[in-house]
């Protein structure tokens, strides 16, 4: 069973996606803030991470470049979702060693497309 970290602090947008992936039989843990995503991360190492970039403690960009300069955590999947979609955002994102990155609103059946993909390459 594939394991995958959500780190998001809208509680809305986090019970949605968590019954999605629940829902379509995928391991799921989920963290409010960047620092307790690495945290997690590191200790359950993820098959993929959906990762969103307005956090407390610690923002996505910093997350991503976190998880991809550690050794544990370097080559895991790291799908951006989140509402910047100003093109310097996004190009800071895959600079920073995101997979994919998504625009939310996402929806559910492209967020699970995107998800097989990443799992499955």
């Amino acid at each position: 069973m594939h394991k995958i970290l959500v780190i998001e602090d809208n509680k809305n947008i986090l019970k949605v996606v968590s019954l999605l992936l629940k829902n379509s039989g995928y391991d799921l843990k989920t963290e409010t803030d960047g620092v307790s995503g690495v945290e997690t991360a590191l200790e359950w190492e993820p098959n993929l991470i959906l990762l969103d970039l307005k956090l407390p403690k610690m923002n996505g960009f910093l997350v991503c470049e976190t998880l991809r300069k550690n050794e544990k955590t370097a080559d895991l999947k790291i799908i951006i979702m989140s509402a910047k979609a100003e093109e310097e955002d996004i190009k800071k994102a895959y600079n920073l060693g995101a997979d994919e990155y998504l625009t939310k609103p996402v929806d559910p059946n492209h967020l699970l497309k995107v998800i097989k993909k990443h799992l499955n390459s």
